[in-house]
């Protein structure tokens, strides 16, 4: 068990030992969470773990307790078994207790998000205490991690991630704050017009997904041109493709490149999707992200980029194989 005292790890220098800095973070997450959450009862947040047993992450959430009176904030991990207590939280800048007088009576929707968004939604930097409430009592569940809001909650929210996405100049962050922005906003809307909101389904892997609109997208593509590379070599191996399943989930390869997506509509056209991947090239791992749209003639367009590495714009058309198209 690891036995903390808050305060030694506020206002840490910058100099300091990476664990060091590390476990402040970890730390203020906790307190964030248990601070933000009910009191008396113990609840699984949508903290992730911050070990790596077998040098792989921890698939657990943080499950906090906070007791009513101030006390030591309890936490353990809901896979692993790690676990810790926080001593010297109250009064400090990642105490989130509502005041007494605080009430929102206003009806509240659960909204279900991704771990990926729900880490963006942690690292917002100019969030206020309401907001960043709202964003450290999200709770991790067998659907995925679940956030309560009401609209005028949501649409607080919302005006704060895109403000720091539009002044983000981090290109992979920016994506972050857009996917997030995407999910939020759609939630908005079918709260508004009091239809349901987005739910959390299960992917074929197990892990929680946001499914996603993508009108005449979704399908297999074959790659019939990229800038950087001629028709035999993109066909070098097998036939080029890309493919978008409804689930949001999806692949591509090309020569010896072969990836899994996971894609997301950006929200407003339902033609166009972003998203991210990892896969290998000749067997050495490689990541990235990219984005495709419906073209005039029914061709697909968009570009793939690799993680510190190259980017190419393809075009592909739809895949013909004896039979329908195939995913």
């Amino acid at each position: 068990m690891f036995v903390s005292d808050l305060r030694h790890f506020l206002d840490i220098p910058d100099n300091a030992p990476g664990p060091a800095r590390k476990m402040a973070e970890h730390l203020g997450f906790v307190v964030r969470a248990a601070s933000a959450g009910e009191a008396g009862v113990p609840w699984v947040s949508a903290v992730p773990c911050r070990r790596r047993p077998g040098h792989r992450p921890c698939e657990g959430h943080i499950a906090v307790f906070r007791a009513h009176l101030p006390a030591p904030i309890e936490w353990r991990c809901s896979a692993c078994g790690d676990e810790g207590v926080v001593s010297g939280w109250e009064g400090s800048p990642f105490d989130l207790r509502q005041p007494r007088s605080h009430s929102n009576d206003a009806p509240q929707r659960e909204i279900a998000l991704a771990d990926p968004s729900a880490a963006t939604l942690r690292d917002l930097r100019l969030l206020d205490t309401d907001c960043e409430r709202l964003v450290f009592s999200m709770r991790s569940s067998g659907q995925g991690i679940v956030m309560v809001a009401s609209a005028d909650d949501l649409e607080e929210l919302v005006g704060y991630v895109a403000a720091e996405a539009n002044h983000e100049t981090n290109r992979r962050r920016q994506k972050r704050l857009d996917d997030a922005f995407s999910v939020l906003s759609d939630a908005l809307t079918a709260m508004d017009s009091g239809v349901a909101a987005p739910t959390a389904v299960k992917a074929a892997g197990g892990s929680a997904m946001i499914r996603r609109n993508a009108d005449g997208l979704t399908g297999r593509w074959r790659i019939i041109e990229m800038e950087l590379w001629g028709r035999e070599d993109l066909e070098l191996v097998a036939p080029a493709f890309i493919a978008f399943q409804p689930d949001g989930t999806g692949s591509f390869g090309f020569i010896v490149v072969n990836g899994s997506i996971d894609w997301r509509s950006d929200g407003i056209d339902h033609g166009r999707v972003e998203f991210s991947w990892d896969g290998s090239d000749e067997g050495d791992p490689v990541s990235g992200r990219g984005w495709a749209a419906l073209e005039d003639g029914g061709f697909l367009g968009g570009r793939i980029y690799f993680h510190l590495g190259d980017d190419s714009g393809f075009r592909a058309e739809r895949w013909v194989r004896d039979g329908p198209d195939q995913v």
